[in-house]
């Protein structure tokens, strides 16, 4: 396995930290948010930024979501994917695409917090980014333009996931982005995974 995969990435985010972070549009209305519940899906390519026991955390983020548990979540490198996570019919797929390297499992709520620091369902997660948060996530969600723009979201530990969007589309991705891909070469456990993220310490 390579060093610890947060440690290059967090470059990536001081950088983009020091560009400033100021939350774009405003609180959504209740028009907007009646139509991002209405819809099926959505995706997005910006920044994630989350606050755990690690410390704080940033980096570039692309995310794909569809009703009632796909979830898609993208960490891009100069020359392809540095992480990928899948989940999808209730299983969670995690890929380190340098290091041919994979962990497979249960799509649970302690599984992404062993990962991340915050205990979302995956199922949670997709319903609260479409507008229905599940009693225990606290959402807020901005708008600029009519497009979702900025979404905040605590568990009941009050642990933070925030996602900004540069580009943001109110539509459910292709079906072909939440399948998972071929086998990587080396299959890791959840420990081993989350050791090499470092987002949970």
């Amino acid at each position: 396995m390579s060093r610890t995969l947060a440690l290059s990435i967090l470059i990536a985010g001081f950088t983009l930290a020091g560009a400033g972070c100021a939350a774009r549009g405003r609180i959504a209305t209740p028009d907007e948010m009646a139509r991002l519940t209405a819809t099926d899906g959505f995706s997005g390519a910006g920044q994630i930024a989350l606050a755990g026991p690690g410390g704080r955390f940033r980096t570039r983020v692309v995310i794909g979501v569809a009703r009632p548990d796909a979830l898609r979540i993208e960490i891009p490198s100069g020359s392809g994917l540095r992480f990928l996570l899948v989940t999808n019919g209730g299983k969670l797929r995690a890929d380190l695409p340098p290091d041919d390297a994979m962990y497979e499992g249960p799509a649970t709520s302690a599984v992404m917090d062993a990962l991340f620091g915050v205990a979302f369902d995956p199922r949670d997660l997709v319903a609260a980014l479409l507008g229905d948060a599940p009693p225990g996530i606290v959402t807020t969600w901005r708008f600029d333009r009519g497009q979702p723009a900025r979404v905040s979201m605590k568990d009941g530990r009050g642990r933070e996931l925030t996602l900004s969007f540069d580009e943001s589309e109110l539509q459910a991705p292709n079906v072909r982005a939440f399948l998972f891909g071929p086998a990587r070469r080396h299959t890791t456990s959840l420990t081993e995974m989350a050791e090499t993220l470092g987002l949970k310490r």
